[in-house]
């Protein structure tokens, strides 16, 4: 099964540990949502990733191939059904093309700021994913003051 991810699941070892059989493909984008730090994660002390919808936006992230025991496992790891929820998106390739896969979100919450933790392992996933560097600058930067 493919799966796209958009956060720290970009973060091929964090994949790795969590989905041994899982394996990166390829960099894949998602039309119609955008990416935003939201609600709070007692786990990573901070907002987390989430998509919305949004109709003139778009989020790229890292399109996986895992088995349907990864999947169970991520549903663990990922609070599903309580958290996050299941959706099949059409994802893009840099080529133009179209690939069916699952993905996790959940209904928007407060936005806030990710724990710098996070952040950084949600960047560094996004460049291991050779991720556009204007997308991961305005997307995925939170700007700290």
């Amino acid at each position: 099964m493919l799966y796209f991810a958009f956060a720290s699941n970009m973060h091929q070892d964090q994949m790795k540990r969590w989905c041994p059989a899982s394996r990166f493909l390829k960099a894949a984008v998602l039309d119609g949502y955008r990416f935003v730090y939201d609600g709070f994660s007692v786990t990573w002390d901070g907002a987390v990733g989430n998509i919305v919808k949004s109709d003139n936006e778009h989020v790229w992230g890292a399109l996986y191939e895992i088995t349907e025991r990864d999947r169970l496992t991520m549903d663990a790891f990922e609070g599903y059904p309580r958290n996050y929820e299941h959706r099949d998106v059409d994802v893009k390739d840099r080529e133009g093309t179209s690939y069916r896969a699952m993905t996790y979100y959940r209904t928007g919450r407060p936005l806030s700021k990710p724990h710098p933790d996070y952040e950084r392992i949600v960047i560094d996933g996004a460049k291991q994913c050779g991720l556009p560097d204007e997308y991961i600058d305005k997307a995925l930067r939170v700007v700290r003051i």
